[in-house]
């Protein structure tokens, strides 16, 4: 994280437009099926059980496979695996209507949830291999994927209505299409950033065997190798906390506020200022890093966007928690590039796929067991009680990372504002 040269190599917009609809097509089908899916599942005679699984089976192979596919991007090159997973993207919501059983829809998920994260996985990846994962393109990346997370989910779910089931995932598969040309359109030929900040091609194999697409323990042993790593620890910790806080906001924020008589309408009106809020603050990133030190913007962020969940029972009028949550998604916004960058230049250029695979790792990890833990919380001192204890944890966590940064030599040196993030385009 030592300060770069601030003139560089210009990145192509059209490898930039390629990058950001990799993000933005991908992660907004997670959502674009969280509306579809459960319709679907509705429709179809199972237990509440097994729906339940279904739900949830979306995340169950990105949790122990990110890493694969972080190394396999390594290995064999972004734009491979980017049009490999894409197709799978554009095939497998096809099936769902010609599979209309529980267990076939348990399978697809499963496969569907692994090709969209893949997608996501890539684009930082992406960003690392041919931008130096400045903050001015990752800031530029989630900005671009929160307008998919706005439109498309209110666009699929009147396809659902207006056309029918059927329709509606064929909707899913015209949008998996998108990564498809995205990922046509990245250079055939990978590229590596050296010390200097000059690009060279990568050396990938011309063809790809079945040994080639398998996991290999020697690349988990690597990715989590890469939290020795003193700057790539901080920041993966710091990220785990802003995703409790983003399951929190996901989860138990929307019953609680369903309990106290908030309506749908109101509630959605809160995600969607949220959204907006974390949009101009992913474009507000460049500029903040360019004043901030890195890990002090991070966790600053971050213990802001989990506090503004943290205090929602104290705050009774509609007005504060739009106030509130717009506060938690800039937040968030600003963190989200601020980390990806961060993790990515720590990793160096061969290792930037297993070190986005072991951020999505641990990430998944705190999003599954942040809820459990925040409703065996509940269980005890009341679910309005349980936000200010998390808040309170997640204040004291992030209070031991700053006292563990300023006692540490290595972070110390390594929290330095980078000049290379002034950088063209």
């Amino acid at each position: 994280m030592t300060t770069q040269p601030a003139h560089q190599e210009a990145v192509p917009w059209r490898l930039q437009i390629a990058v950001y609809g990799i993000g933005l097509f991908s992660t907004t089908m997670f959502y674009m099926a969280a509306v579809v899916v459960p319709l679907w599942v509705a429709s179809l005679e199972s237990s509440p059980f097994l729906v339940g699984m279904v739900l949830g089976s979306r995340h169950l192979l990105p949790l122990f496979l990110s890493i694969h596919g972080g190394a396999l991007m390594d290995r064999l090159g972004g734009r491979r695996v980017m049009v490999f997973f894409a197709i799978v993207g554009v095939i497998i919501p096809l099936l769902f209507p010609i599979m209309p059983w529980i267990w076939a829809v348990l399978v697809l998920q499963m496969i569907a949830g692994l090709a969209d994260s893949m997608g996501w996985l890539g684009a930082q990846t992406l960003i690392g291999q041919y931008m130096r994962g400045s903050t001015i393109y990752t800031g530029r990346l989630s900005f671009t994927c929160r307008f998919g997370h706005l439109l498309a989910p209110p666009v699929i779910g009147w396809v659902w209505d207006a056309l029918g089931s059927t329709w509606a995932f064929v909707g899913l598969s015209v949008w998996g299409f998108g990564i498809l040309v995205c990922g046509l359109m990245l250079p055939a030929a990978d590229k590596e950033t050296a010390s200097g900040g000059n690009t060279t091609e990568m050396k990938r194999p011309a063809t790809v065997g079945v040994r080639d697409l398998l996991p290999r323990m020697a690349d988990y042993v690597d990715a989590f190798r890469l939290l020795s790593i003193p700057a790539i620890a901080l920041v993966v910790m710091a990220s785990m906390l802003s995703h409790v806080g983003s399951s929190v906001h996901s989860s138990f924020y929307v019953v609680y506020l369903g309990g106290k008589g908030f309506t749908g309408t109101e509630i959605g009106l809160l995600l969607s200022a949220s959204s907006i809020a974390a949009a101009f603050g992913a474009l507000a990133t460049n500029w903040l890093a360019r004043r901030i030190k890195p890990y002090w913007l991070i966790m600053g962020t971050i213990l802001s966007g989990v506090l503004a969940v943290a205090v929602t029972p104290l705050l009774g009028l509609f007005s504060l928690l739009v106030i509130a949550s717009a506060v938690r998604g800039g937040a968030n916004g600003m963190s989200q590039p601020m980390i990806i960058s961060s993790v990515l230049r720590a990793a160096g250029s061969s290792m930037q796929g297993k070190a986005a695979g072991i951020r999505g790792t641990m990430n998944r990890v705190a999003s599954i067991a942040a809820p459990v833990f925040m409703g065996g919380l509940a269980e005890f001192v009341g679910i309005e009680s349980s936000f200010f204890v998390v808040g309170a944890i997640a204040t004291m966590l992030m209070g031991a990372l700053v006292v563990h940064v300023i006692r540490s030599p290595d972070l110390t040196a390594s929290n330095q504002i980078r000049a290379g993030d002034a950088a063209r385009n």
